[in-house]
C-alpha cells in the first residue's frame, strides 16, 4: 500500500500502487491493441466526428509531406495545424510505432494529471466548509483520483480520439497540465501550459481566468491577488509570443497565422463536423456571413467572465464549464472536446447528487454517438440521405451538451446555497435538501 504525495508535504488519500499500475496498464494495452488492428485506426481517422480540418492526422501527414519537399504547407488551404506539431511529426512520421507510442503516452499523461489534480483537491477540501447532513454526519468526499483517471482513460470518446490520432489530444494535454500546475500554484508552468493550449487551438485562452483563480485561492490579500494576476498575464503573453517566434523560425513565414487561426476564426473550411456552424454558413448568403461569424465567435468567449465571477470559489468547475462551452460552440468541435470536459467533470463529483437530467443527457450522447456515423454513411456513401440527416443528429448532440451545462451549473449553485443555508433536518435522510417545487420556483 502506498500513498500519493501532493504539494505541501501532505499525503493524499491512500491509493494502492498495484491498482494504479493495473488501470494504466490496461489502458495502455487496450490502446496498443486497437492501434495495431488492420485498417481500424484509418477508419476512425476518416470519421468527421473524430477528425476535423484542424485536428486531422491525415492532413497533418500531408502538411509534413509538403514541408519535406520544400512546399509551403499553409499555401494549399489543406493544412491548418500549428507549426510546432509540424516540426514534432516531421521527426517521427515515418515510424508508426513511435507515433502510436506518442499518442498513447499523451493519453496516459492526461489520466495521470487528473489523478494528481484530484489528490490536491482532496487536500484543499479539508479546510472547506461541509454540508451537514442528517444526524451528525457531513457530506461525503468526492471520487478518488483513480476513479477520475479511470473514467477518462476508458471513456469511449477518449479511446476513439486516441486511435483515430486526432491532434486535439495535444491541446487537451496542455489544458489539463495548466489546471494541474494551477492547483500546484506554479505560475510559470501553468501559464506556459495555457499558452501552449491557446497556440494549438486558440479557444483555451479563456481558461487563463480559472487558472488564475486557482493560483490566487486561499487567504491572501487583494494586493497580492492583483500582483499574481498581472504576473500571470505577462507570463502568458511572453510564452505565447515565444511560441509564435519559434514557429516563424521553423517555417520561415508568418503564413501560419492565416492558415491556423484565420481558419479557426473565419471558419473558412466548411467540412461537415458535429458543430453547429458548417451547415449554417453553407446555407447563408455571403453578405450576412461576417455579421453572424462575429456573433458566433463572441458567443464562445462571452460566458468566460460572468461564469468566473459567479463561481469564483470553484475554479475546477469553471474550467469544466468553459471547456464544455468551447466544445459546443466553436467552429470545429469533435468528440475529443467532449473527452476533455467529461474528464474534468468528475473532479466536481460532489454536485452529482443535485443533478436532475443525468438520464436524459446520457441518452442524448448515446443516441447521437450511434446515429451520427450511420447518417454520415447514408448521406455520403449510400446517397439515400442528405445533409439534413447528419446536421440534425449534430443538433441532438449539441442539445445534450447544453442540457449538461445547464444541469451542472444548477447543481453547483444549489450545493453552494446549501453550504450557506443548510436545510433543517429531523434525522430522516428524506428531509435532506430542497423540495423539487421550491427549487423550480
Amino acid at each position: 500500500m502506498s500513498t500519493n504525495v501532493v504539494p505541501g508535504g501532505q499525503k493524499a488519500a491512500n491509493t494502492p500502487s498495484n491498482n494504479v499500475a493495473l488501470v494504466f496498464g490496461a489502458a495502455f494495452a487496450l490502446r496498443l491493441g486497437l492501434l495495431n488492428l488492420p485498417a481500424f485506426p484509418s477508419i476512425l481517422a476518416d470519421q468527421v466526428e473524430i477528425s476535423t480540418p484542424i485536428t486531422s492526422f491525415k492532413r497533418l501527414s500531408e502538411g509534413v509531406f509538403l514541408f519535406r519537399n520544400g512546399v509551403p504547407p499553409y499555401d494549399g488551404g489543406v493544412f491548418h495545424q500549428a507549426p510546432l506539431l509540424l516540426g514534432l511529426f516531421y521527426l517521427i512520421i515515418n515510424s508508426p510505432p513511435l507515433v502510436n507510442a506518442l499518442y498513447i503516452l499523451v493519453d496516459l499523461a492526461i489520466g495521470y494529471m487528473l489523478l494528481q489534480i484530484t489528490a490536491i483537491k482532496e487536500r484543499d477540501s479539508t479546510s472547506e466548509k461541509k454540508i451537514m447532513q442528517y444526524g451528525d454526519k457531513t457530506e461525503e468526499s468526492g471520487m478518488s483520483g483513480l476513479t477520475v483517471a479511470s473514467l477518462y482513460l476508458f471513456n469511449p470518446f477518449t479511446i476513439v480520439s486516441c486511435i483515430g490520432k486526432s491532434t486535439i489530444l495535444f491541446s487537451n494535454m496542455a489544458v489539463v497540465a495548466g489546471i494541474w500546475m494551477g492547483m500546484k500554484r506554479n505560475k510559470g508552468l501553468a501559464m506556459f501550459s495555457i499558452a501552449l493550449a491557446t497556440y494549438l487551438s486558440f479557444y483555451p485562452a479563456m481558461l487563463m481566468i480559472p487558472v488564475v483563480l486557482m493560483l490566487t485561492r486561499g487567504d491572501i490579500g487583494k494586493q497580492q491577488q492583483k500582483r499574481i494576476s498581472v504576473q500571470c498575464g505577462a507570463l502568458f503573453l511572453a510564452c505565447l509570443i515565444s511560441l509564435f517566434l519559434l514557429s516563424f523560425v521553423l517555417v520561415d513565414s508568418w503564413s501560419f497565422f492565416s492558415g491556423v487561426y484565420g481558419t479557426i476564426l473565419a471558419v473558412t473550411d466548411l467540412t461537415p463536423n458535429l458543430g453547429l456552424l458548417w451547415y449554417f454558413f453553407i446555407e447563408m448568403f455571403d453578405h450576412f456571413r461576417s455579421f453572424f461569424l462575429i456573433v458566433f465567435q463572441l458567443h464562445v468567449f462571452i460566458f468566460a467572465v460572468p461564469v468566473s465571477i459567479k463561481l469564483w470559489k470553484y475554479p475546477l468547475f469553471v474550467s469544466f464549464i468553459l471547456c464544455a462551452i468551447m466544445g459546443t460552440f466553436k467552429g470545429y468541435p469533435s468528440i475529443g472536446d467532449a473527452a476533455l470536459y467529461l474528464g474534468l467533470l468528475p473532479l466536481s463529483s460532489e454536485i452529482f447528487k443535485y443533478m436532475r437530467y443525468t438520464f436524459l443527457v446520457v441518452n442524448l450522447f448515446l443516441y447521437s454517438s450511434l446515429l451520427a456515423p450511420i447518417f454520415w454513411y447514408l448521406w455520403v456513401y449510400v446517397g439515400s440521405g442528405n445533409a439534413n440527416f447528419f446536421y440534425a443528429i449534430g443538433l441532438v448532440y449539441g442539445i445534450g451538451e447544453i442540457i449538461l451545462m445547464i444541469d451542472t451549473t444548477f447543481a453547483i449553485c444549489r450545493r453552494d446555497f446549501e453550504i450557506l443555508s443548510p436545510p433543517e433536518t429531523s434525522g430522516d435522510p428524506a428531509s435532506l435538501g430542497w423540495d423539487r417545487e421550491v427549487v423550480q420556483k
